[in-house]
């Protein structure tokens, strides 16, 4: 992965490095080809926020259990996002919390899309994977993020509440799409 630094892909790695719910609406809004946001699209924008809340809460929580160094920090390396590189030296890369919260957002945006799933699971793939093409994760910490995205979406799915956002969210993309036309 980190041959791919210097190319288009490694670009991009950088970039989504963004933890923002502005930034995930703008990538996972070009998958369904909806500008989002809070005043727009407020039933996404609420969705995506509770999605990120949970994930965020679950991914801190497994952090705290089980601590693991870095890949730069273990080998020494520099990391193509250098702004965060003191932060992560004290913080765990097992599980991926970005990987998490990719993951969780994918899955609960193809069920909102299901049309546009295809690209919304890659969209959310890739923002996991993109953790260690730039370093700050190894390989089994992606994966175990996205595992933990899929147990934070079945556990949201048992809340009436949660199923409801998706009905409103996927009611108003519907609405949204008929206005474009």
């Amino acid at each position: 992965a980190k041959s791919l630094r210097t190319t288009h892909r490694g670009r991009q790695a950088v970039r989504n490095a963004d933890l923002s719910q502005e930034y995930l609406m703008s990538i996972f809004g070009k998958a369904i080809d909806l500008k989002m946001s809070k005043e727009q699209t407020p039933a996404l924008a609420a969705l995506i926020s509770e999605v990120y809340t949970q994930s965020r809460a679950a991914a801190k929580s497994l952090k705290k259990v089980y601590f693991r160094k870095r890949p730069y920090v273990q080998l020494g390396e520099p990391t193509a996002v250098p702004a965060w590189e003191e932060h992560g030296r004290t913080s765990s890369s097992y599980a991926s919390g970005h990987a998490n919260l990719g993951w969780s957002l994918a899955l609960v945006l193809a069920e909102v899309v299901p049309e546009c799933q295809d690209e919304v699971l890659r969209v959310g793939f890739d923002y996991g994977y993109d953790r260690v093409i730039v370093g700050y994760h190894w390989a089994s910490d992606v994966e175990a993020g996205r595992l933990l995205g899929c147990a934070v979406v079945a556990r949201m799915h048992a809340d009436q509440a949660f199923r409801e956002m998706i009905e409103k969210a996927r009611a108003e993309y519907e609405a949204q799409k008929v206005g474009k036309q």
